[in-house]
């Protein structure tokens, strides 16, 4: 049984709010799973595709 994935669009303020961080992508991941947190309660981040969060359910 193959695992469900969605996909859930990036806000594109998260690239320049991290631009000039030295450790940005770490950064960026945090933001990210930030956003998720307060915005799509139910969904657990799998991995960062270009300006897109690949999420499973929780």
């Amino acid at each position: 049984m193959k695992e469900e994935l969605e996909t859930v669009p990036i806000p594109y303020c998260y690239v320049w709010l991290t631009e000039g961080y030295h450790e940005r992508k770490k950064l960026f991941r945090a933001y990210i799973q930030g956003y998720l947190n307060k915005n799509e309660p139910g969904l657990q981040l799998v991995r960062i595709e270009g300006m897109t969060a690949i999420c499973k359910k929780k």
